[in-house]
């Protein structure tokens, strides 16, 4: 891997060491002053000021009006905030952006459009009218239990109504494919195909595949692609840079579990060509972690704008027992540990999430300067386990949108006694847990606010407000903010450079029309960016 310089390295000077005219004149002068604006800076040393200057991608300065003015120079831009508030650029802790860019091309099928399997198979009938034979139908978001027959299609369902091309349809989880016989065929899966690591194969009674796969994106990831979804991918990267911008999304981390080397190059490709814009934090696959240790990759490797974070283990529940098992799973984790990385184990139901704070709190310390072990998504956790992810000393990215996005079917589907524990932002935060924000978008949708908005107040998309325990699941407005922006700096170990509006740190913030910490809690999910900068240069405006 060519070296690079070191973007974290000696950051500008930020004022003179002692005040006077010939000091302030070898100042180094902005590029930028912002002016006129709220600033909610998400750093306790100065919560709040009025103006905010740049110099070189990285902020020079924090105060008011009149002092940030006085640093400008002939060539300094200004920008007048016209009294809109001025927040850090958000940090999406957990997505999957290269899905979220397919998604933008390929087939609807989420419940609103497609609402039984009958439906389904009509929309792929339709679509597949328009598609050469041969290549790939892709669709995208339907939901097993939101369907009229609440089961999976099937290869069945599928091969009636496209019998001359191969159809992949994903589940809104991200965790469930279906594949037609001809899908399965170009995949190369057969009744003698064995499951692999974290996936398994629905099987028939005679031991045939079904269609169904569950936890298989990344075994697919290199047997379901054709050169005209490659192209079409050029087209919904672009969308989806737009739409992440479009929200304030300055940085993400990438959570994809077949993330390797072949990954990094298309990212970076990507990047250096202007197509992605945010900052992007890769996680290692586990499967693909040798191939980038031998490329000479290690934790926090490339630059500001592409590193390499965490590496992501997936850890479920599909066939009713842990996958991979307890002793596979410490296996994966030690041996990403002794790499000298940091571990991010995707895991939804307790019994997951009490087995990866158990395998973390065995690991030994990880080197001076890397962020803790990670446990993503913690979605069911009530207090005993809660006690087990506090004393493994794990941090946790978690995903209060799914509330917002997804709280009646989880009142339809999951036991009453366990609502209340579902996402519980702020338990996790009174037992001294550092919690970040991610969307796991195409999941749900990307937007920050809808997740502020839900754990503020425990409201899904119906205002109905979910079950919950004394409250202590709520946060506040403050507390959700910091989540989306400088929590998520911290668990990914870039809490130097970014996650708040302070001297020294990359230039990452958004205008946004309403100041959070005053709105109304109801009004937060209707807040919406109007400028996203990201290194101090505008990347986005909105009417």
């Amino acid at each position: 891997m060519a070296d690079r310089p070191s973007p974290f390295c000696c950051p500008p000077p930020l004022y003179p060491k002692e005040p006077g005219r010939d000091s302030q004149e070898m100042q180094q002068k902005p590029d930028l002053v912002i002016v006129n604006a709220e600033v909610v800076t998400t750093d306790t040393a100065r919560p709040s000021a009025q103006a905010v200057a740049v110099a070189v991608g990285r902020i020079l300065a924090v105060g008011v009006n009149a002092d940030i003015r006085r640093l400008a120079g002939h060539d300094t831009q200004e920008i007048d905030g016209q009294g809109l508030t001025l927040l850090p650029g958000f940090i999406d802790s957990h997505i999957h952006l290269l899905s979220l860019a397919r998604n933008t091309q390929e087939l609807d099928c989420r419940p609103d459009k497609a609402p039984s399997v009958a439906a389904i198979a009509h929309r792929v009938f339709e679509w597949a009218r328009i598609v050469p034979p041969g290549e790939w139908v892709r669709c995208f978001g339907y939901d097993d239990l939101a369907l009229d027959e609440r089961r999976h299609p099937n290869r069945h369902d599928l091969d009636e109504i496209s019998p001359r091309h191969q159809v992949r349809l994903d589940h809104r989880s991200g965790h469930a494919t279906v594949l037609n016989s001809l899908g399965l065929r170009m995949a190369g899966i057969t009744a003698e195909t064995p499951d692999p690591v974290e996936g398994v194969i629905e099987r028939d009674s005679n031991g045939e595949p079904t269609g169904v796969l569950f936890e298989m994106s990344a075994f697919l990831s290199h047997r379901v692609e054709n050169g005209r979804t490659r192209n079409k991918m050029q087209q919904g990267v672009a969308a989806a840079n737009r739409l992440l911008l479009s929200y304030g999304i300055t940085s993400l981390q990438d959570a994809g579990p077949g993330n390797g080397l072949e990954r990094w190059q298309a990212f970076q490709e990507l990047i250096d060509s202007g197509k992605i814009q945010p900052r992007v934090t890769m996680m290692a696959g586990s499967g693909r972690l040798k191939d980038l240790s031998d490329a000479g990759f290690s934790f926090g490797s490339g630059d500001a704008n592409l590193r390499l974070g965490h590496v992501k283990i997936m850890l479920t529940m599909t066939s009713g027992a842990l996958n991979p098992s307890l002793e596979e799973l410490r296996d994966i984790a030690t041996g990403a540990s002794q790499a000298g990385f940091p571990v991010a184990v995707h895991c939804v139901e307790q019994e997951a999430v009490a087995a990866a704070a158990q395998v973390i709190s065995e690991l030994a310390p990880l080197p001076p300067g890397v962020p803790p072990h990670r446990i993503e998504h913690c979605s069911e956790c009530p207090p005993e386990v809660l006690d087990v992810v506090r004393r493994s000393g794990a941090a946790v990215v978690t995903q209060p949108g799914f509330i917002y996005w997804n709280g009646p079917s989880y009142r339809a589907n999951v036991a009453e006694s366990l609502q209340p524990h579902l996402y519980p932002i702020g338990a996790l935060v009174a037992a001294g847990i550092n919690a970040a924000f991610g969307s796991d978008a195409p999941v749900i949708n990307p937007n920050p606010w809808t997740a502020i908005h839900s754990a503020a107040t425990r409201q899904d998309y119906k205002t109905q407000t979910f079950p919950e325990s004394n409250g202590s699941v709520r946060v506040s407005v403050q507390s959700a903010l910091r989540m989306y922006t400088l929590s998520g700096a911290e668990v990914e170990g870039t809490a130097q450079n970014k996650g708040s509006i302070a001297p020294g740190k990359l230039a990452d913030m958004i205008l946004v029309d309403a100041n959070p910490l005053k709105v109304g809690t109801d009004e937060l999910k209707d807040v919406k960016a109007k400028m996203t900068m990201v290194g101090g240069q505008v990347v986005w405006e909105g009417q």
